[in-house]
């Protein structure tokens, strides 16, 4: 078809997960800090990714950090990576609180998990 622009399966994919996300997923990013001290690249987008690898597909940081390298989504150490996973903290919660408020469920402010 003319006009028609077609994308990798991959990129498909990431944009369904990127319509399950907050509205204001990337906002929450740099307002929690996550971003903070990236030096690369300071893409939310690269760095959800990078530990959604981690924490959705459950591999060490070692391989992480490889597959992510393989996919060009990020150039970091397993090292750095457990760093920016626990930067991230603040800004997955705020991403889970999010999401239960959009869909109307009640959060406690509280610290608990």
């Amino acid at each position: 078809m003319k006009g028609t622009v077609t994308r990798a399966p991959e990129e498909e994919d990431w944009a369904v997960v990127l319509s399950f996300l907050p509205k204001n997923w990337q906002e929450l990013a740099e307002e929690s800090g996550a971003l903070r001290g990236l030096r690369k690249d300071k893409s939310p987008e690269c760095l959800l990714r990078t530990l959604l690898i981690h924490l959705g597909c459950g591999p060490s940081l070692r391989e992480t950090v490889i597959r992510a390298r393989q996919a060009q989504i990020a150039d970091l150490s397993a090292v750095a990576l457990f760093k920016r996973l626990k930067k991230s903290r603040a800004w997955l919660r705020a991403m889970c609180v999010a999401l239960f408020q959009e869909h109307g469920v009640g959060v406690s402010a509280g610290v608990g998990r």
